[in-house]
This record gives structure tokens, C-alpha cells and sequence, in this order.
């Protein structure tokens, strides 16, 4: 009986615990096909299809990316009406406001001078209920401004592949932008 217990003791005290191996998370988006984006205002684009594009006012437009639980909000203003300078001001206060938890802020910059089109595209690297937000201007008659919104929790880490996947589709805007 006590050689029993004892071989007992040595057979299920012995086994070392094997940690298991950590998980990735695998998310994958689907390759984006563009077209052109069709509409009365003073500007036209090409946007991926997987956006629904909807039109809040005029010149105001939404693209639902609903599989991601993500709004590209996009505002059009004639430069003739509103102020550059107002609404840069607005734009410094929109990113001063959503980058209050950011941890850091990457800008990069769009000039095509054959199309007239300038602007700047910024992520907030960050616990940020908005990470991305865009302008683009020809400086004299046109102003276009976006911001991205979840409809989730704001984590960064968990939301970084999915505001990669629209940034990219944000520079194809950029790049296609054509003013009327």
C-alpha cells in the first residue's frame, strides 16, 4: 500500500506545467476595390466599396465601414463662405480635444499640385475615441475634413488594424480627390 502511494506520488507529482504559447490575434480585411464616389458637391473621389457611402447634409457624407463598426465622418466647406484660418483652428482644437490620452501623434502630408490638392493626415497613437483625422484644401475655394469614429470601446491595441485598413483607404481619397 505505501509503495502504491508512494508511486502515485511519483508518477502525478512529477509532471512539470508547459505554459501555453501565446495567441495572435489573425485579422484579415478583404483586398479594397475603389469607385468614385458620385454626388452634387464641389468635389469627387474614389472610396473603397466595402463603405456604404451615406449623405447627411449637403456636402456632408458618411462612409460606414459597418464590418468594422467604423464611420469615416467627411464635411465639405467653400472657402468663399468659412475662413482657412477658422477652420484649421477647428481642426487644431478637434486633435488638441481627441488627443488629450495619446501617447503619440504621426502626421503625414499630401501635396499633388497638378490637382491642387493639399492636406495632412493624423493618427493618435492612443486610448482616443477618435484616432484619425484628415484636411485637405486647394487653400483658395475648397476644404474637406474627416475624423473616424468606432462604435467601440476606445483601445488602440485592439483597434490599430482596422484604423491601418481605413488610412489606407483615407491616402487613396487623398490621392483621387478632385475638386469641381
Amino acid at each position: 500500500m505505501i509503495r502504491f502511494v508512494i508511486l502515485a506520488l511519483i508518477i502525478f507529482g512529477c509532471q512539470t506545467p508547459t505554459p501555453k504559447p501565446k495567441a495572435q490575434l489573425a485579422l484579415s480585411y478583404p483586398t479594397p476595390q475603389y469607385k468614385l464616389l458620385v454626388n452634387d458637391c464641389a468635389f469627387a473621389f474614389e472610396y473603397n466599396q466595402l463603405a456604404v457611402s451615406e449623405t447627411l447634409s449637403v456636402c456632408s457624407v458618411t462612409l460606414d465601414y459597418s464590418s468594422l463598426n467604423a464611420k469615416l465622418y467627411l464635411s465639405y466647406f467653400d472657402l468663399t463662405e468659412s475662413s482657412l484660418d477658422t477652420l484649421l483652428m477647428d481642426f487644431d482644437k478637434r486633435l488638441k480635444m481627441f488627443g488629450k490620452q495619446a501617447v503619440q501623434i504621426d502626421e503625414s502630408a499630401y501635396e499633388n499640385k497638378a490637382q491642387n490638392v493639399l492636406g495632412s493626415c493624423i493618427i493618435i497613437v492612443g486610448d482616443s475615441p477618435s484616432n484619425l483625422h484628415f484636411f485637405s484644401t486647394d487653400t483658395q475655394r475648397h476644404y474637406l475634413t474627416g475624423s473616424l469614429l468606432f462604435e467601440a470601446a476606445p483601445n488602440y491595441d485592439s483597434l490599430a488594424p482596422a484604423i491601418s485598413y481605413i488610412k489606407s483607404d483615407v491616402q487613396k481619397l487623398l490621392e483621387t480627390l478632385r475638386w469641381n
